[in-house]
């Protein structure tokens, strides 16, 4: 039985890595990859120490401070449930429980006395026509990955929040047109990336605007959209749609076991990030916290690291 698994490889939880590693907690990471959202980021100037980076090489760097540590790692895992490991009592009375049982896709299972969840966000598709069946032929969710594909053309970008002008900026190396679609009457990104993007001749920021469907036989030939000012409807010809609308908590195999607010975020005490069941805290973007950003989910899963050892030690 490990001290303490944690469960995702961002920032939130390699850094509750590091922070338990220094504890001498006997810890597991248990990760699909160590990349995080922040991976997918063509530039960060965000993060102290690193006034321009790419997200990828931040992440590399993450990981490697973490390999550094004497800390056991499984990436490649999917986790779809935690279950209590008992102590439950008759008549609805319970002690916090001893242990935590932790169930991977893989039909393994690991066992805890507590667990750490950081395991992010997921993008959240569009759901219009067409999107589903044109996905990985010119439908994308990561620019970091498939934007080399679409040298010389003219691509549509979803989303005009800080996702998705980091993603225009990355497809700016190869997109010869991007078209950019934003629902609200302005661009709800921080106002430095929205000085930069305004800047580029290449970009067309479309306003008010919403996408209504993707075209194409075998790859995307066209989106259809709609002005939300007059509701009047428009196409236009592109090779590519890439998605940065909004994200969803990967909360849903905690189904159950600890509160969520109404969107699906888990909801932490903020000073010790223990959620509603002792012995399971959570760090990063997937709680309920207001402010999404890389350096504030390493902070909670520092917090996050610091406090389960706090609870390992009272019990």
């Amino acid at each position: 039985m490990y001290d303490l698994i944690i469960i995702g490889g961002g920032p939130a939880g390699i850094t509750a890595g590091i922070y338990a590693a220094r504890k001498k907690l006997q810890t597991l990471v248990l990760s699909g990859d160590f990349f995080g959202q922040i991976a997918k980021s063509s530039r960060v100037d965000n993060w102290p120490g690193e006034p321009e980076v790419s997200g990828m090489v931040l992440m590399g760097k993450l990981e490697k401070h973490l390999r550094s540590f004497e800390v056991e790692t499984k990436t490649g895992q999917k986790v779809t449930a935690v279950k209590e490991g008992g102590n439950l009592l008759p008549a609805g009375r319970r002690f916090p429980p001893s242990s935590f049982i932790v169930q991977t896709e893989a039909n393994e299972e690991f066992s805890a006395r507590t667990v750490i969840v950081a395991t992010g966000r997921n993008p959240r598709a569009l759901g219009i026509d067409g999107e589903k069946e044109l996905v990985g032929r010119g439908v994308s969710y990561c620019a970091v990955c498939d934007a080399p594909f679409f040298k010389d053309k003219t691509v549509a970008v979803a989303g005009g929040g800080n996702a998705g002008l980091g993603t225009v900026f990355e497809l700016l190396a190869f997109a010869k047109k991007i078209l950019l679609f934003e629902k609200a009457q302005t661009l709800p990104a921080d106002e430095i990336l929205q000085e930069r993007v305004k800047k580029e001749s290449r970009v067309e920021i479309i306003l008010r605007s919403e996408l209504q469907k993707i075209e194409g036989k075998n790859m995307v030939e066209a989106v259809v959209y709609k002005n939300l000012a007059n509701n009047e409807v428009a196409r236009r010809e592109v090779s590519g749609v890439f998605v940065q609308v909004d994200s969803i908590p990967a909360s849903g195999f905690l189904a159950g076991l600890v509160d969520f607010n109404e969107t699906g975020e888990i909801k932490i005490n903020p000073f010790s990030c223990q959620t509603s069941l002792p012995g399971i805290f959570a760090a990063g973007d997937v709680t309920e916290g207001k402010y999404k950003q890389a350096i504030i989910a390493a902070g909670e899963g520092a917090k996050a690291a610091l406090a389960a050892y706090e609870y390992l030690q009272k019990k």
